[in-house]
């Protein structure tokens, strides 16, 4: 049930402010032991994660040079490391320290843009700090079993989620430019946090360069299209709507069988995308077994579908075992590049999408008690 709270997306993308310079200089620093690595930038928005630049990482430094139509989101990797250093690429000159032990926390300067982004990091410190020791309470709860304790965090988890929704919505609202803020509103919207009027009413707020971002615009499509069923493709993205017939997928089983999402006959469905590699997937995964069990008989089924590539395949195997997840399974094997997670939009996990009997969306994206909480609901 405890997972971290995304405090940045990494689904980054708006439009500039302030001096529009032709193109964009990035001058990185970096430890010298990565000296003859290669950096690459990726974008996000592309559903195969495009490289767009790459640099030689030499004494200590490397450096990127071009230019983007406008803002948008991106994210630098380092040929040995893991993770990534998340950005807003705009036409500007553009410093980072890179921190080679966490990707993510790089400093970032010379950008006002990815200002916005620090501040808003910065002010979801204690939140964020909060929920990490949440987390630590949860694995030592679970692993003494003490159910008294389990719900205790489940229910400061709630709290905190509450807090962050709140400040999630005074930032946007009192950071009217920012194109952070437009990402945020399309988080909430996605995570079923916010409701049309509110949405609305912090829409109008925004400045109109921060209404013509993706983010906005994407997040406006979600508001106005969930509550109407219908049956659509995915969008040139991905993207999988509430209220859209979710599209048949296939993939194979650990067994190497084929097994298409129509072969699963229920009153919900989940899809649950996940990995054996994916640390707050793997922490989920006793509170879905523990529903499953419950539900199962009731109408409930699982498809779960693997984002491990084909070197990992003994570990999903593995993970499956040690897990107990005795619903179907399925995967291409080919990581971020799974051919149904990039038919369904998926950029993050763990995720889900929950499926009515007539194969509706009618959820996506609940985890936890909420997840719990929606099954319930429609197996009434």
């Amino acid at each position: 049930m405890i997972k971290k709270i995304t405090l940045l997306s990494l689904v980054l993308l708006g439009f500039s402010c302030g001096k529009q310079n032709t193109g964009y200089e990035i001058n990185a620093s970096i430890d010298s032991s990565l000296n003859d690595q290669i950096a690459r930038i990726h974008s996000i928005y592309d559903v195969q994660n495009k490289v767009i630049d790459t640099a030689l990482i030499k004494d200590g430094a490397f450096k990127f040079e071009g230019s983007v139509e406008s803002p948008n989101g991106y994210y630098i990797t380092i040929e040995t490391l893991k993770g990534v250093i998340p950005i807003i690429l705009e036409n500007e000159e553009i410093t980072i320290e890179v921190y080679k032990d966490s990707l993510q926390a790089s400093k970032i300067t010379g950008s006002k843009q990815n200002d916005y982004v620090l501040q808003y990091n910065t002010s979801n410190t204690e939140l964020r700090d909060f929920n990490i020791d949440l987390r630590e309470r949860f694995k030592t709860a679970q692993m003494a079993r003490d159910s008294e304790a389990v719900a205790a965090v489940k229910q400061s988890y709630d709290s905190i989620m509450v807090e962050a929704v709140k400040k999630d919505k005074a930032f946007i609202k009192n950071n009217n430019d920012a194109i952070i803020s437009g990402i945020t509103l399309e988080r909430l919207v996605k995570m079923n946090q916010i409701e049309e009027p509110e949405f609305n009413a912090l829409y109008e707020g925004l400045s109109e360069n921060v209404k013509k971002s993706e983010a906005v615009k994407n997040a406006k499509t979600t508001i106005a299209t969930k509550d109407q069923p219908k049956t659509v493709t995915p969008n040139a993205t991905g993207a999988i709507n509430i209220g859209s017939k979710a599209p048949n997928f296939s993939g194979f089983t650990p067994e190497g069988n084929p097994m298409a999402l129509t072969d699963i006959k229920a009153k919900v469905t989940v899809i649950d995308f996940w990995a054996s590699w994916c640390r707050p997937c793997r922490v989920e995964n006793p509170n879905v077994v523990k529903m499953y069990n419950k539900y199962n008989s009731k109408g409930l089924e699982i498809i779960g579908v693997s984002l491990d590539k084909a070197s990992q395949k003994d570990r999903w195997i593995k993970a499956i075992e040690d897990d107990k997840l005795t619903w179907p399974q399925v995967s291409n094997l080919e990581g971020w590049k799974e051919p149904i997670a990039v038919q369904y939009g998926v950029r993050s996990i763990p995720a889900t999408v929950i499926l009515d009997e007539n194969g509706i969306v009618v959820a996506k994206n609940l985890r936890g008690q909420q997840l719990e909480d929606k099954v319930a609901e429609l197996l009434q």
